[in-house]
């Protein structure tokens, strides 16, 4: 457990300790974490009922005295703020299109205790500058599907090739438009489902789990800055 949620718990249970007396009645990492966190949400922009896009760049600015004492805990600070913004994202399904960045500098115009969170780009920036890029996850290895067509199967042939003895040789195939996915199954021996069905032809949105022999699938929708890796 990080040290923001080991002083979230001291707080709550008030226990006198030496981290919670360095930061008594001052600033606390915890409010920087809530305040990125909700700058994220009122900057997330929804673009589907399956795609809401986030800002991956904050920049969080103190006053001078909040920033020195703060910059005393070194680069675990950062390190675990990043780490609850992340879960934040993750629990509220945002996609980020790259890894989160978070910077802190001093503001003459803020008092001790005062804070001011600034986003990287407007709505409009992130949905002009984001693309949506097909992938599926199988076994913790995620491929990215760069045809309109991808073919997955036991055998060589296949786009995506899994060592699967319950997989036909090209077993369903995953269709990408642009901006909608399907699977289809490829005439395969023991059938592709998706929540418990077996389907022939169907769209499909993002994290919907395809079972195919005897391997799970996920698909997935990653968010992609233009001209960015």
């Amino acid at each position: 457990m990080g040290f923001i949620e080991n002083f979230e718990r001291r707080l709550e249970t008030f226990v006198n300790g030496a981290f919670s007396k360095a930061f008594k009645s001052q600033l606390q990492p915890v409010e920087i974490s809530a305040a990125i966190k909700a700058k994220m949400d009122v900057s997330a922009a929804v673009i589907g009922k399956d795609r809401i896009l986030a800002p991956n760049e904050f920049r969080v600015s103190l006053s001078q005295t909040d920033l020195l004492r703060l910059n005393s805990l070194g680069e675990d600070l950062v390190d675990e703020i990043s780490k609850q913004v992340n879960s934040h994202a993750k629990k509220q399904r945002y996609q980020l299109t790259n890894q989160l960045a978070i910077s802190l500098s001093a503001s003459p115009t803020l008092a001790i205790g005062q804070i001011s969170v600034a986003a990287s780009g407007s709505k409009a920036e992130q949905v002009a500058n984001v693309s949506w890029v097909p992938a599926i996850d199988i076994a913790g290895k995620r491929y990215l599907l760069a045809k309109a067509k991808t073919t997955i199967g036991r055998d060589a042939t296949a786009d995506i090739q899994v060592n699967d003895s319950g997989l036909s040789r090209t077993h369903f195939a995953i269709n990408w438009d642009g901006s909608t996915g399907s699977v289809e199954d490829l005439g395969s021996t023991n059938g592709t489902t998706v929540s418990g069905v077996n389907v022939k032809l169907q769209t499909i949105s993002a994290d919907t789990v395809i079972k195919a022999g005897r391997t799970e699938f996920v698909f997935r929708v990653i968010a992609k800055s233009q001209g960015g890796e």
